[in-house]
C-alpha cells in the first residue's frame, strides 16, 4: 500500500496592518469627542428640566406633539438644503447620506465654538468621498446662505422687537443688506474660489447658478419658517396670556437663532437665542412664561437633533468607509 508522504500545508495566518500611530490618535479623538457631545447634551437637558417642567405640564399632548413634528421637519428641510449646496458644489450625494453627514456633524455645535460642527461634518463628508476642504466650504456656504434667508424672515419679528429694543434689531437691519449682496451668484463665487484657493485646493469647474442658489435658499426658508411654527405653537399653549402671531414667532425666532449662531462660544448659542426670544414674547405676556417658553423651545429641538441624529447614524450601520485616494490630505 503506498504510503502518502505529502505534508499538510499550514495555512500562512494573515496579519492585518498594524494600526498606524496617526490612525490611532485620531480614533481617540473621534471618541474624546463624541462622549464630549453626549456630556454636553445631557447636561443641557438636566439642567433645562426644572426651568420648562411647569411650561411642558401646561401644554396639551397635541401641541407639544405638534411643536416636535414641526421641529423635525424643519431638520429635514435643513438636510435638503445641505444637499443642495453639494450639489452646487459637484457632489451629487443621495438625501440619505446628506442627512447622515449633516445630521451627525450638527451635534457638534452642542460643544462650545461653532468649529465642532463643520470638523464632524468634514470627517464624514471624507468618507462619502468629498474632500475635506469642499466639504467646509459647503458648510460656511450654508451657513451664511442660512442666515440671509434668517434675516429676511426675520424683517417680520423686527415691528415686535423694536418695542423692546435690543441688538437684535441693529444687527440684522445692519447685516441683512449684507448678506443678500454676498448670496448674489457672481459674489458668492468668487468668495468660495478665494475661500478654496487660500486651503491650497482647485477651485469651483462653473460659476454658482442662480438655480441652485434659490432652491439652498428656499430650503432654508421653508425650514426657519417651520421652526418659527415650533416656537408658535410652544408659546400659544403655554397660555399665561401669551399670544404672539405666526409671523412674529417665525420672524422672531430667525433672528433669535442668528443672534445664537454669531455668539460662537455659547454652546448652540445658549443664553443669546434665549434672550431675543424673551424680548419677542414679552410684549404678549410675563417675563417668566416667556422664559419658559424659550427654554422649552431649546429642550424640545435638542431631543429633536439628538432623535434625527440617531436615525442617521443608524442608517448608516454596516456601510464602509469610502476612502478616496486624498484621504490623508490634512483636515485644511
Amino acid at each position: 500500500m503506498a504510503i502518502d508522504t505529502t505534508l499538510p500545508v499550514r495555512a500562512e495566518l494573515v496579519t492585518p496592518p498594524p494600526r498606524t500611530a496617526r490612525a490611532t490618535l485620531i480614533k481617540g479623538i473621534r471618541v474624546v469627542i463624541t462622549l464630549a457631545i453626549a456630556a454636553s447634551i445631557v447636561y443641557a437637558v438636566v439642567r433645562l428640566w426644572p426651568d420648562v417642567r411647569s411650561t411642558l405640564l401646561r401644554l396639551n399632548a397635541w401641541t407639544l406633539a405638534g411643536s416636535f413634528l414641526a421641529a423635525l421637519a424643519a431638520i429635514a428641510a435643513n438636510v435638503k438644503a445641505w444637499q443642495a449646496v453639494l450639489r452646487e458644489l459637484d457632489h451629487d450625494v443621495p438625501t440619505v447620506r446628506a442627512g447622515q453627514i449633516y445630521l451627525v456633524g450638527q451635534l457638534g455645535k452642542y460643544l462650545p465654538g461653532s468649529v465642532w460642527a463643520f470638523v464632524l461634518q468634514m470627517e464624514l463628508s471624507l468618507r462619502a468621498g468629498i474632500p475635506r476642504a469642499r466639504s467646509f466650504a459647503a458648510s460656511l456656504m450654508l451657513v451664511g446662505l442660512s442666515t440671509t434667508a434668517a434675516l429676511l424672515l426675520g424683517l417680520f419679528g423686527i415691528p415686535t422687537l423694536v418695542e423692546v429694543g435690543g441688538a437684535a434689531v441693529w444687527g440684522a437691519a445692519i447685516l441683512a443688506p449684507v448678506a443678500v449682496i454676498c448670496a448674489i451668484p457672481p459674489v458668492l463665487s468668487r468668495l468660495v474660489d478665494l475661500f478654496l484657493r487660500i486651503l491650497g485646493r482647485a477651485g469651483l469647474n462653473h460659476r454658482l447658478r442662480l438655480t441652485g442658489l434659490l432652491r439652498i435658499m428656499g430650503w432654508s426658508m421653508l425650514a426657519w419658517t417651520l421652526f418659527g411654527v415650533h416656537f408658535y405653537l410652544l408659546g400659544v399653549g403655554a397660555g399665561g396670556n401669551l399670544s404672539p402671531t405666526l409671523t412674529d414667532a417665525i420672524g422672531s425666532f430667525a433672528l433669535a437663532m442668528t443672534a445664537g449662531l454669531l455668539a460662537v462660544a455659547s454652546p448652540s448659542g445658549l443664553g443669546v437665542r434665549e434672550a431675543v426670544l424673551v424680548a419677542s414674547l414679552s410684549p404678549f405676556g410675563g417675563v417668566g412664561t416667556a422664559l419658559g417658553v424659550a427654554l422649552a423651545s431649546r429642550l424640545v429641538l435638542t431631543v429633536a437633533d439628538v432623535l434625527a441624529a440617531g436615525v442617521a447614524a443608524w442608517s448608516a450601520r454596516g456601510i464602509r468607509a469610502e476612502e478616496p485616494s486624498g484621504a490623508s490630505e490634512p483636515v485644511l
